[in-house]
């Protein structure tokens, strides 16, 4: 992987960032497609209601929390049932070995300890159960992420967290499957660090098979912000919420990216940010605003938006401003197909 390329799967505002080729390199070494924060449209009031959802900043010594409405009844809840997931597992890595690491445990929230003017990203996963999983790399993705880029040996062990849910209106034949995961001994490049991964799984009979499955963002990926199966559009809790983090050089960021799920496909609806912050020139957070999302039938996003930088300037008090977004924003279908060629077997 000597050869660079410039590819970005980030849904908004996103760093230009050269890293080492993964697919069709070519001649080609124009610039990384600059995504843009949607344009939103309409404003109100933010919600508050039975379950909060919290983010912290640091701003120079402003500490800001923005809240996130959920009600409890329109939120599922995780499968907790550990021989499900090790079935699902092994549904998801076909023909390797699958065990729980009983001794491990996984925090990758960032920064450790925040200081003034650090941003706050949060690692959803943290305390769930370690999952160690031996094979060798099955696509593209894994072969940046399990390679070394001194060497160019490969590493066959997986350290795999994730969440498992019942896959919306197909009772106990479908499973959700929303992974984190790396190869500890590995030395990649920062293109491709560690893995987020969506899995749509389907009961064959007696096994799971896979069905589906959706890349997140890899460049200095590390960590998922969050995860929640929810009703946007008031017709049951059929929408995935992620957010994960991407940076590169200055700029750290985490996705705010919801899949419709109603017609049993990773239907992207909305790619935006959920934080984003540039060296010390720009820095601002949103967080979804279920009542009012739900309130359009889904046919629009609504965040609660706290800006707290901007242009090299300090906003105090911060900002708060309630944007909403059109479905579709920031999601481009071909470069999501691209994209998701680095899950292809590898021949």
């Amino acid at each position: 992987m000597t050869a660079y390329h410039e590819r970005s799967r980030s849904g908004g505002v996103g760093p230009i960032i050269r890293y080492p080729c993964l697919r069709g390199c070519g001649e080609s070494t124009g610039l990384l497609r600059i995504a843009r924060v949607p344009e939103p449209v309409g404003r109100g009031s933010l919600l508050v209601v039975a379950r909060t959802l919290l983010i912290g900043v640091l701003v120079g010594g402003f500490a800001v929390v923005t809240c996130a409405a959920l009600a409890a009844d329109d939120v599922s809840q995780p499968v907790a049932d550990e021989a499900l997931q090790v079935i699902a597992l092994n549904a998801i890595f076909p023909g390797m070995q699958v065990s729980v690491d009983r001794n491990k445990m996984i925090d990758h929230s960032w920064p450790q300890r925040p200081k003034a003017s650090d941003l706050f990203l949060p690692d959803a996963l943290a305390g769930t159960t370690v999952y160690r999983v031996l094979g060798k790399a099955m696509n593209e993705a894994e072969e940046c992420a399990s390679g070394d880029v001194i060497t160019g040996k490969l590493s066959t062990v997986r350290q795999v967290r994730f969440e498992l849910y019942w896959w919306p209106n197909e009772g106990d034949s479908g499973l959700l499957a929303v992974i984190q995961y790396d190869f500890p001994s590995a030395n990649p490049p920062m293109a491709c660090p560690s893995i987020g991964l969506l899995v749509h799984l389907i009961r064959d009979g007696a096994n799971w098979v896979g069905k589906g499955r959706f890349l997140l963002e890899t460049v200095h990926h590390h960590s998922l912000q969050a995860v929640r199966l929810m009703d946007l559009t008031g017709r049951g809790a059929n929408q995935l919420v992620v957010e994960s983090n991407w940076g590169g050089a200055g700029v750290a960021g985490s996705s705010l990216q919801v899949f419709d799920l109603s017609r049993g496909s990773f239907d992207e609806v909305l790619a935006t940010e959920s934080r984003m912050q540039h060296m010390t020139e720009d820095l601002y957070t949103q967080v979804l605003n279920a009542g009012r999302t739900r309130a359009s039938y889904g046919q629009q996003f609504c965040v609660s938006k706290t800006t707290l930088l901007e242009d090299g300037r300090p906003i105090r008090p911060p900002r708060v401003t309630h944007p909403c977004y059109r479905r579709g924003e920031g999601v481009d279908s071909k470069e999501i197909e691209e994209w998701n060629k680095m899950l292809e077997p590898l021949r």
